[in-house]
């Protein structure tokens, strides 16, 4: 552990003094800080470091620094400065605070070599999460923090459950493959608690409630840890996992058709974490070769900056005209051209356009479905890629920043930390689509992979093309709508209400008319005469205790009064008497 100082603890115990520093420093601090644990991060030698004690256990190592961990602490470290960066103008010291800590855990659980400190680091994320939400003090926040919570809970409890039944089964604590296990009930248990946590359809719910709740800060936060945190996770532990590549594929499709649904700018972008983190899942489960593994750590480094760069730009959109629905925008690209251009780089890097990030980051996903020969796959990743643009680049990005302004809004002017922070994103998401091999000599895995061949280019120009062509045509008919859309949620929002109904109906009435009841007669027929008596043996018995003792103790003071006579050659004689006493008794014993 010496030669390793943890940036997820350095960055955990100092966002504690952030909400205790004057507003002056306070952002300052924040930044401060976040800077050291990104300078850590990309200074960490690989090897195994660290060693607990829990209930007489010896678990050693605790933190494994490996090309895996040290790729996804890269991206952790560094969005969370950049987060830091974007909200540096607020005063508000929880939001700092809870960025700060929630970036610490996500380092905390790519450095993870036990299951022990993975899961200790893994809850802490949920923490942060719902504090985050909470930041917006609003009902519909406080609201959707505490669905967070339920569904996290239940994720947490599966995750917590099948480590237990991991560590009998095994005998160590080490957080490694599990895939020697595959079809074990802890197994399973642990798979679910992750793909919870990663928004896997129909447990996905959570995430669009949740992330748009948030302030625009906190969104930029949300975006990047928790379900990229639960793609590391499945990395490690799922690589190969069939069942994945199906999952993933579907989520990938689900979340466009969705986002081609909303009008919210903030729940369009949620509702693509889940398309985006689908192509992710499905590259750990085509993981039986290392260009899946590695299309999918590729992908959720890459879909970290664009995405918060997508949020930024979103967040920069709310905080200049207050409205935050398309059919409320309308023309905003006239007002704020930085913003649109900064909004387009993410819009096309998560589009895959060649020459940006997406393009480089994606592809080896596709192109490991196609290598392995599933066809499934591969036609739906295809598909959720013709859904992005339409969504994301067509809709979002037109009907924000070009078509006719729908209301009068004002604009407010952005702070230079917000565009600093965008800038820098829209520099990366470039850099490394245009140099995709050093980025890819960061990856975890060996791999001969080169994005630039002429037919891939041809192929996803030709995607984009007719996907125009398609949103062209549909123009009117893509145009937002000012509706709520039904996700899977509300079957059981509507069910947890009717069991709520059915308890007014069924278990309070009983409450009142039995249990009631029958409280009220124990307490009249048994505790009430159970006192009585009680008092009047206090009366007859104790209180005679307690006038005795209190008489006894008068008649003592009173002695003793005696002796104390205020006379100097009285208290004189008094300690010569008790030295002589001191010198007999000790005299008696060592005789």
């Amino acid at each position: 552990m010496s030669d390793f100082i943890h940036p997820g603890l350095v960055l955990i115990l100092g966002s504690f003094l952030i909400p205790v520093l004057p507003s002056t420093v306070r952002n300052a601090y924040s930044v401060f800080i976040g800077t050291v644990a990104f300078f850590l991060c990309i200074t960490a030698s690989p090897g195994m470091y660290g060693s607990i004690n829990i209930f007489g256990l010896d678990i050693s190592p605790t933190i494994r620094v490996d090309k895996l961990s040290l790729l996804f602490s890269y991206i952790f470290s560094f969005i969370g400065l950049m987060g830091l960066v974007y909200c540096y103008h607020v005063k508000d010291s929880l939001q700092p605070f809870a960025g700060a800590l929630y970036t610490g855990a996500s380092i905390g659980v790519s450095f993870a070599h036990d299951v022990v400190s993975f899961y200790l680091f893994w809850e802490l994320l949920s923490v942060c999460a719902v504090l985050l939400i909470w930041s917006q003090r609003t009902k519909e926040s406080v609201e959707a923090g505490f669905r967070y919570i339920l569904v996290h809970i239940a994720g947490g409890l599966s995750l917590f459950a099948g480590i237990l039944l991991f560590v009998k089964k095994s005998g160590t604590f080490e957080f490694a493959s599990f895939m020697s296990y595959s079809g074990e009930p802890f197994w399973w248990l642990i798979l679910i608690g992750f793909v919870l946590c990663a928004a896997a359809p129909p447990l996905h719910a959570w995430l669009p409630d949740a992330y748009p709740a948030a302030t625009i800060y906190g969104s930029v936060f949300l975006n990047p840890f928790t379900t990229k945190a639960a793609v590391y996770a499945l990395i490690r532990g799922f690589p190969g996992a069939e069942v994945l590549v199906y999952l993933g594929s579907v989520m990938a499709v689900y979340g466009v058709i969705y986002a081609l649904l909303e009008n919210n700018l903030r729940r369009l972008l949620s509702y693509h974490i889940v398309s985006q983190v689908g192509y992710m899942v499905a590259g750990v489960g085509l993981g039986v070769i290392n260009l899946g593994l590695n299309g999918s750590a590729s992908h959720a480094f890459n879909h970290i900056l664009y995405k918060c760069l997508l949020f930024m730009s979103a967040g920069a959109v709310i905080y200049a005209t207050g409205k935050e629905k398309m059919t409320d925008l309308g023309g905003f690209g006239r007002y704020a051209p930085f913003t649109a251009l900064s909004f387009f780089v993410g819009a096309f890097s998560i589009a895959g356009f060649p020459f940006t990030n997406g393009f480089i980051g994606k592809s080896p996903i596709i192109s490991a479905a196609g290598e392995v020969g599933n066809v499934f796959a591969y036609i739906l990743l295809n598909v959720a890629t013709c859904g992005t643009i339409i969504s994301i680049i067509c809709k979002m990005g037109y009907y924000t920043f070009f078509s006719e302004k729908k209301t009068n809004y004002e604009v407010t002017p952005l702070p230079i930390n917000m565009k600093i922070s965008m800038a820098v994103l829209s520099i990366l998401c470039i850099g490394i689509g245009v140099l995709p091999q050093l980025f890819y000599a960061y990856l975890p895995f060996p791999m001969d992979y080169e994005p630039y061949t002429v037919q891939h280019i041809i192929d996803t120009l030709g995607i984009f093309s007719f996907t125009f062509l398609v949103f062209a045509i549909f123009l009117k008919k893509l145009s937002p709508k000012a509706k709520i859309n039904l996700d899977l949620d509300w079957p059981y929002r509507i069910g947890g209400r009717l069991f709520i109904r059915g308890l007014d109906k069924t278990v309070v009435p009983a409450e009142y008319n039995f249990v009631n009841i029958l409280w009220r007669k124990i307490l009249h027929d048994g505790v009430f005469p159970m006192g009585d008596r009680t008092e009047s043996y206090e009366k007859k018995k104790l209180d005679r205790i307690s006038i005795f003792s209190a008489n006894l103790s008068k008649i003592l003071s009173d002695n003793l009064s005696r002796i104390q006579t205020g006379r100097i050659h009285d208290y004189a004689i008094y300690m010569i008497v008790g030295i002589i006493v001191c010198l007999v008794i000790a005299l008696y014993m060592f005789k």
